[in-house]
């Protein structure tokens, strides 16, 4: 259940006549505690088919609550959590960064009964275009080499890849913030 103040910079938003079901809101980074299980329940359930650990749930809870924890002492890092208006609770959240005139959107999770449905990956962009940092001119993503669901996402919004990561595991996407905003204003 999420209650309380939960807005550090836009505030609390409805977005679009469509998504009448859910809000979006900037993580209160100093509730980040409150928060952190109902983030990664939405984070366990798509990554066990992805990328699964191996290890208990609780040890992967702590492992994500740490780094999380450490990667929120960043000002530029910022979440956006995707909440359903009648329950209350999380069905989703967007964490990305902006250094200079780069957005770097780090990780997207959206509960597995909502994905596709209500327009909500359409209307987060609104609420992230509405919302961003003037200056910005280059969207940078990185998407795991299994998970072509997201690698077709970021070409639909105008990316290309680019590079990889270290490891190898996930392709660097880059692509002009401009084509990103006309990928929205025309769907």
């Amino acid at each position: 259940q999420v209650s309380g103040n939960y807005s550090n910079r836009a505030g609390e938003v409805d977005i679009g006549v469509r998504v009448t079901m859910f809000k979006f809101c900037y993580l209160n980074k100093n509730e980040f505690e409150k928060y952190a299980r109902g983030l990664f329940t939405v984070l366990c359930e798509n990554m066990s088919q992805i990328a699964p650990t191996g290890n208990s749930w609780e040890e992967d809870f702590q492992f994500w609550s740490q780094a999380m924890r450490e990667e929120l002492q960043s000002e530029k890092r910022q979440i956006i959590m995707i909440i359903h208006k009648e329950s209350e609770g999380i069905i989703g959240y967007f964490q990305y960064s902006v250094n200079e005139a780069i957005f770097m959107m780090e990780e997207i999770q959206i509960d597995q009964a909502y994905q596709g449905k209500y327009h909500i990956f359409r209307n987060l962009y609104g609420f992230i275009i509405e919302n961003m940092e003037a200056g910005v001119k280059l969207v940078e993503a990185y998407a795991n080499k299994r998970n072509s669901k997201s690698m077709g996402i970021l070409r639909k919004l105008g990316l290309e890849i680019v590079g990889e990561n270290k490891r190898g595991t996930s392709y660097l996407f880059r692509g002009n913030y401009v084509d990103m905003m006309k990928w929205f204003e025309e769907r």
